[in-house]
């Protein structure tokens, strides 16, 4: 319920207001200036009906004061009962959004009140939208940039740049939808891991910048990444499956405010520096622009150092006993790179196309995407970790199983199907599959002479 202050000196003006009004809206009160900014320091309510004419404090001073402490826009609606035009010219000029004369009618204090209410609503929205990003709720680079801008000339803290690690990973392999979901939920673990009035920008793709009112030693900024880090892949792991084995995380370069400037721009720039110096050794952690440890950017590491650092990277997530799983991108750049292998090395491979048709033509769409992705689950489940797979339309699934035989397929394929026939949908819909041997051209040439 939206909230209205009514303030005038007269007790029974009080009541009357309350009266009409407080049917559809929340009312607090106040009997003269003085008390009307204390109460709204502590209310914050959406309008100010005012009386003009109080002792003490009149509406125009309170209006003033109340625009210095508390912003520059105070929504504000004064009653009258002086007929003088030039105080509503000054109410006008000063920001006041009405005036109404006393005594008023009861349907026409209601009906401008809901007029000042619906119109401040639609500039808060239209102020919204040009200011916040819609998939994750934090400014935009525009508005992000021009809070920070006035926030380090001012106030102490640390100004983050933040980068996803592996992120494009996530759009390849399990499609731009999931990887959209995957930035809110992004979202909501950084929000979890700041406080309320620090200040949360995108400033585009994977890029994020915040600033941390008050954070003032690196010991803080490090148990932030560690939190964000470990609690970010945990729920995107909750999010896309257990197989999800992508090492999802968040770089940080940090730079202390006012210690190292009070210039935004020239903030960001070291705020960057620092930002890639993780991404160049090793990621998922922070650095802090100069620290003379992190920030030597012309250190040479011992190269046995390097390799167990990115060793390290690589291998830091479990992966499942399971095939890997891909989308048709991801999948064809690993296709081909497995038919060079083949090429290569003289190895072989075998190509599986499976067919789900349903009995009945006319099968219910939700029970035909259930029945599909569980007969995908098997096929994950019954092969190897070095198989595999991707879905290349909703009833088909394509494979590449390499260093199989004649008899290992037919292994596996026994295998898929003893498992699909155990699935209670399997009486809905008719599996066909296609085998083709993919070999070296050497080995095909070969096994030519040979016949």
């Amino acid at each position: 319920m939206r909230k209205i202050l009514i303030v005038d000196d007269e007790d029974m003006m009080i009541k009357v207001t309350k009266r009409i009004l407080s049917e559809q809206y929340e009312i607090v009160t106040a009997s003269s200036g003085e008390e009307a900014i204390r109460v709204y320091g502590e209310e914050k309510p959406d309008l100010v009906l005012s009386d003009f004419l109080m002792p003490g404090m009149n509406g125009f001073e309170m209006h003033e004061e109340l625009q210095k402490r508390y912003g520059d826009d105070i929504p504000i609606m004064y009653m009258t009962a002086d007929d003088a035009d030039d105080i509503e010219g000054k109410g006008f000029d000063r920001g006041a959004k009405d005036f109404i004369r006393k005594p008023f009618r009861p349907d026409v204090l209601l009906r401008r009140v809901s007029n000042i209410l619906g119109n401040i609503e639609i500039i808060n929205d239209l102020t919204e939208e040009a200011t916040i990003d819609r998939l994750t709720g934090f400014l935009n680079k525009a508005a992000s940039t021009d809070a920070l801008r006035e926030t380090v000339k001012k106030e102490r803290g640390v100004l983050m740049m933040i980068d996803l690690d592996s992120f494009k990973l996530v759009n390849d392999i399990y499609g731009h939808e999931k990887g959209d979901d995957i930035l809110r939920l992004f979202a909501d673990v950084v929000r979890n891991n700041t406080r309320s009035d620090d200040i949360l920008g995108r400033q585009g793709g994977d890029e994020f910048i915040a600033f941390g009112r008050n954070i003032i030693d690196e010991e803080t900024v490090a148990r932030i990444t560690a939190r964000i880090n470990k609690q970010l892949y945990r729920e995107a792991k909750k999010l896309l499956g257990e197989d999800f084995t992508i090492p999802l995380g968040v770089s940080i370069g940090g730079v202390f405010v006012p210690e190292e400037g009070t210039d935004f721009d020239e903030l960001f720039s070291k705020a960057d520096k620092a930002l890639y110096f993780v991404k160049q050794n090793g990621k998922h952690g922070y650095s802090m622009y100069g620290n003379p440890e992190d920030n030597d950017f012309a250190k040479v590491r011992d190269s046995s150092f390097e390799m167990n650092q990115l060793t390290k990277i690589l291998e830091e997530r479990s992966t499942s006993n399971c095939a890997f799983w891909l989308g048709q991108d991801a999948f064809s750049y690993v296709y081909r790179f497995m038919i060079r292998h083949i090429n290569s090395y003289h190895g072989v491979a075998y190509k599986v196309l499976f067919t789900i048709t349903p009995h009945d033509k006319n099968i219910d769409a939700a029970t035909y995407a259930v029945l599909t992705k569980q007969f995908g689950d098997i096929l994950n489940a019954s092969l190897r970790k070095s198989d595999i797979m991707m879905q290349s339309k909703q009833n088909q699934y394509f494979l590449l199983l390499p260093e199989l035989n004649d008899q290992h397929i037919n292994a596996v394929i026994e295998r898929i199907m003893e498992r699909w026939e155990k699935n209670e949908l399997c009486g809905l819909a008719e599996v066909n599959y296609l085998t083709e041997i993919v070999e070296s051209e050497d080995n095909t040439e070969n096994d030519q002479r040979n016949r």
